[in-house]
């Protein structure tokens, strides 16, 4: 069983790898069976994962803000926040708010979901 902490702050030093660009690192966090599930596409394993963080660098991906990170039961880290791409400001969208929700097996990423945060632009109308 992980400590609640250490896993919390296991996703702070993926983020912070991911900012920094590097690569080597990223994929040192990951399990090789791990899956990553972002947006229509699923990447299993550890070439898959691998390709998935090179097309986030391609697109200069950043985490733009971090609402929240908090463990959530003993294996898993839910983090809520903001990112942005080139990709996204084409579309001219400023940045996505969402959900990163990062499931561990024996301290080390077995799975993540990508989750946008969805609103009604009418709300409040």
């Amino acid at each position: 069983m992980q400590e609640q902490n250490s896993l919390e702050t296991i996703v702070e030093e993926y983020i912070q790898a991911l900012e920094d660009r590097d690569f080597a690192r990223c994929m040192d966090f990951y399990r090789e069976d791990a899956q990553i599930k972002f947006h229509l596409g699923h990447y299993q394993g550890k070439e898959n994962i691998e390709r998935w963080h090179r097309d986030r660098f391609d697109a200069d991906m950043r985490v733009v803000r971090i609402d929240k990170i908090k463990a959530d039961g003993e294996n898993k880290v839910v983090l809520k926040g903001a990112a942005t791409s080139k990709k996204l400001k084409a579309w001219k969208i400023k940045d996505l708010s969402g959900t990163m929700t990062f499931f561990f097996e024996e301290g080390k990423i077995k799975e993540v979901k990508f989750g946008m945060r969805l609103y009604n632009p009418l709300e409040g109308w």
